[in-house]
């Protein structure tokens, strides 16, 4: 089945949207069992989760430009949270010290 760039974009839109909640709502349940949360755990968490992901593309060249993607799109992610002034977030531990 093929779909008009539109319908993919949306449809991608979408799965984003539905998986970033449940990503979020699990971390926010599993870090409840730690005080304080480590950011340099959950950020390890999700480095390893998408590193697992992107080793799942069998073409190197094509994964190379999924990982250029998410360099790009964590870069512009990161500006659009920052600029909106999200989240705002309980003291965690980075690198040993508290923040």
């Amino acid at each position: 089945m093929k779909m008009s760039e539109s319908t993919y974009r949306a449809e991608q839109a979408r799965q984003t949207e539905v998986l970033t909640k449940v990503v979020d709502k699990a971390m926010h349940e599993a870090s409840a069992a730690f005080e304080p949360p480590m950011l340099n755990a959950v950020i390890g968490a999700l480095v390893a989760n998408l590193a697992n992901s992107l080793s799942s593309i069998g073409d190197a060249k094509t994964r190379k430009q999924m990982r250029q993607l998410v360099e790009k799109e964590l870069s512009r992610q990161t500006a659009a949270y920052v600029a909106a002034g999200q989240p705002s977030s309980k003291t965690m531990v980075i690198d040993g010290g508290m923040h």
